[in-house]
């Protein structure tokens, strides 16, 4: 009879882990039968815990670190599409969702925040969903659009450092925010500006989805599985001019009733975040049509 170890343990009849334990018990397959060997000695319990140790990280590698990890910040908008936006990116069964938003915040009250989780929660993709507030206190004293350039740029490399895709995503503008002939906001070309000089960084135009050619509009068709109002249209803007819920509420309360314009926002800011980028990985602008360009739910910003 012959003796020794089985070098190849699929060709045993076993397979990984597996195949190596069968043979520290001093067993082994052949042809069918199993074979009583020898005992191992210190250095076949070395090649046994070594085998075992690669096997278990490869499952830990491919059941966690390869699965997507999408993450959101933003303001109030990015807030009430929170539940659109993670039921979306869940939908697939496999990816993981970090939802950091809450009413009046700009891009500075979350960048010690974007900061940790890059590190510790370490995203694959995220999106950042700023609509332009400047109440806090981190935007006393600056202009808009250097302070959102300078921030969500630091946003964007703190973000890429560590390996994530970023998804800057146009915002519907207010009822009195003017647009360009584009349907582009001032946030919006800033936003394009970034993209154009990061990689893997790109431009969502998920705004696109609540308005007419960018501008602002309070109702659209309806689409498949929304109840149609009068007309066959469904309003997606709230009355305040801003928010979507279809009827006024306090600030940060759960729209008590349907709000297609959140949900529609939500969806297409998932679907954008899960959508590959460009084949090339390079990043780059788009003219002025506002198309895509390449280059836990809710809770308030951390106290820094």
């Amino acid at each position: 009879m012959r003796h020794g170890l089985c070098g190849l343990p699929a060709r045993c009849g076993v397979s990984g882990a597996a195949g190596a334990a069968g043979s520290a018990a001093g067993e082994r397959v052949e042809e069918g039968r199993r074979v009583r060997i020898g005992r191992l000695g210190p250095i076949g319990w070395l090649f046994v815990v070594a085998v075992v140790l690669v096997a278990g990280a490869a499952v830990v590698s491919r059941t966690s670190h390869d699965r997507p990890r999408v993450a959101m910040w933003g303001d109030s908008l990015a807030w009430e599409a929170g539940a659109s936006f993670s039921r979306t990116v869940r939908a697939d069964g496999h990816s993981q969702v970090l939802v950091r938003t809450w009413g009046g915040t700009a891009p500075c009250d979350w960048l010690a925040d974007i900061r940790d989780q890059s590190r510790r929660w370490r995203p694959t993709v995220a999106a950042l969903a700023f609509s332009g507030n400047q109440g806090t206190a981190c935007m006393q004293g600056r202009d808009l659009a250097t302070a959102y350039r300078e921030d969500v740029t630091r946003a964007v490399e703190l973000l890429t450092s560590r390996g994530a895709e970023v998804v800057l995503v146009d915002a519907p503008p207010r009822r009195d925010q003017p647009v360009d002939a584009a349907g582009l906001t001032l946030l919006d070309q800033v936003w394009r500006q970034i993209a154009g000089t990061h990689q893997r960084t790109r431009v969502a135009p998920a705004g696109r989805a609540i308005t007419a050619d960018g501008r602002y509009t309070p109702t659209l068709p309806c689409a498949v599985g929304e109840t149609c109002g009068p007309g066959g249209m469904v309003t997606v803007r709230s009355p305040d001019g801003t928010h979507f819920c279809p009827l006024v509420q306090p600030p940060m309360t759960a729209c008590p009733v349907p709000s297609p314009g959140a949900v529609r926002y939500g969806t297409a800011i998932a679907h954008e975040a899960l959508s590959q980028p460009d084949a090339t990985g390079t990043t780059g602008t788009t003219g002025e049509d506002g198309r895509r360009v390449t280059g836990a739910q809710g809770g308030h910003p951390p106290r820094t």
